[in-house]
């Protein structure tokens, strides 16, 4: 293929009932659908590791008593986890509203999040005719 030619790896949009969909945006908000949050096993809380190696973030349900829990608070539709502190710690920078293309769930319940895997969903602004 011609190399002026990008891939749009996000791929066609799965059902709304089967999608996992996460993003994180400029304001180091990370926001989890329902689906997810529920094969997460609806956590009140979570910890945020990340793997500078490989730029994942790795999210973990665990009790909201201990000291590196992260709330999860709802949203409407959607579970909300304010990860600003994590990512100035890890000097982690968001531009624009990125969706994680491939949010994988591994064994030991631990969601990884892969910052290499992401598309951009910002709104971009209507000019003015």
């Amino acid at each position: 293929m011609d190399r002026e030619f990008e891939t749009f790896r996000a791929g066609a949009n799965e059902p709304i009932a089967n999608r996992m969909h996460v993003t994180i945006s400029p304001a180091k908000l990370i926001l989890l659908n329902r689906n997810l949050f529920n094969k997460l096993g609806k956590p009140e809380a979570v910890s945020l590791s990340y793997s500078r190696k490989r730029d994942i973030i790795a999210v973990k349900p665990i009790s909201s008593r201990l000291n590196e829990a992260f709330p999860v608070a709802p949203t409407g539709m959607s579970f909300r986890i304010n990860a600003a502190p994590f990512c100035r710690h890890f000097n982690i920078k968001i531009d624009q509203t990125l969706r994680f293309v491939a949010p994988a769930i591994e064994d030991e319940g631990i969601l990884h999040l892969d910052l290499n895997q992401t598309v951009s969903v910002a709104r971009t602004r209507r000019r003015k005719r």
